[in-house]
């Protein structure tokens, strides 16, 4: 969920939470004290964004797009600007806050015609979604994709990922669409590659077409087709070149081993599955495979991988263990 990474500037400019704040019904009522019994970290932040939202006399006003966006990026070049560190904790959410009331109050109107429609997938799920400005979207499992609801009249088409999907972009009148992640933005005109967001760090791999990627520590970094970079909690980007295929096969419910080892193996079947495996001797964990096996059936799948390994294979509660 993209929220788990949102500041107090954040959560008063989302649409969503604008709603709740000011008109409450049971379903976002439900949802949001649902989100801070699972992210108390998240409480003093969400109070803050509450009471900046809540005080503010919204304007009647139906102001531009454009004209807003240019206000938003005058006000975030301030608050960006270096302040003294003794007063970061507590007073940046504070200055923070209070830009965004004036923001909010320009453009409440504006906010609430950007809803958004959430997409999640259970352990074991892939789903297929296609936009509505053409683009078409595999989510793998155990993922969740926010989509703006009129993405296809947008200048900017932007979707939020958490966990793994495949993209195939339209290309409509050279609007820009960028998938957003944790760590970085990938942005894109008409193009098919792979984003993972798992494991504290993200993952593009292109297929085909062209992507720029932006993350905190580095320079923008155009992407070509066969390249895979990654960027981990640093915000640094590494890259290397790669065979797509190997990473998007899950899309047609294949595990594709090319030298790969036995510990990513096991980090798939926990991320996509929710399957715990266990080895009795932690060195098979560096054994390198290579091969192709279907997934689809993930005991299958396990009983291939135990034969390939020479080990048998018990059932525990929540998984297996390889003895």
């Amino acid at each position: 969920m993209r929220y788990s990474f949102f500041t107090v500037e954040d959560f008063c400019k989302d649409a969503d939470f604008i709603k709740w704040a000011v008109s409450p019904t049971p379903d976002s009522d439900r949802f949001w004290k649902e989100f801070m019994a699972s992210h108390p970290h998240k409480t003093e932040e969400l109070q803050l964004a509450l009471e900046c939202v809540r005080t503010i006399q919204f304007a009647e006003t139906e102001p531009g797009e454009d004209n807003l966006l240019a206000l938003k990026q005058r006000i975030w070049k301030d608050i960006e600007a270096p302040r003294p560190a003794v007063y970061r904790r507590l007073n940046w959410a504070y200055l923070a806050a209070a830009s965004v009331v004036f923001i909010l109050a320009a453009g409440f109107w504006w906010s609430l015609q950007n809803s958004a429609l959430t997409y999640r997938t259970a352990y074991g799920e892939v789903r297929e979604i296609t936009l509505a400005d053409g683009s078409s979207v595999i989510l793998n499992a155990r993922s969740e994709i926010e989509i703006n609801e009129d993405i296809a009249n947008k200048k900017v088409r932007e979707v939020w990922l958490r966990g793994e999907a495949y993209f195939k972009i339209a290309k409509r009148n050279g609007a820009k669409f960028i998938v957003h992640t944790p760590d970085t933005q990938v942005e894109v005109l008409g193009t098919t590659f792979n984003v993972n967001t798992r494991r504290r760090q993200t993952s593009v791999v292109l297929a085909e077409g062209k992507v720029q990627l932006v993350s905190g520590k580095s320079p923008a970094w155009v992407m070509k087709p066969g390249d895979m970079a990654t960027i981990g909690k640093d915000n640094r980007i590494r890259s290397k070149r790669v065979e797509p295929g190997h990473y998007d096969s899950w899309k047609e419910s294949y595990l594709v081993m090319d030298d790969k080892p036995v510990s990513e193996i096991v980090e798939v079947m926990e991320d996509n599955y929710g399957i715990r495996l266990q080895f009795e001797d932690s060195s098979l964990l560096h054994k390198r495979l290579s091969g192709k096996l279907a997934i689809k059936n993930p005991e299958q799948f396990l009983e291939n991988l135990s034969t390939i390994l020479e080990r048998d294979l018990i059932k525990t509660g929540d998984g297996y263990i390889f003895r």
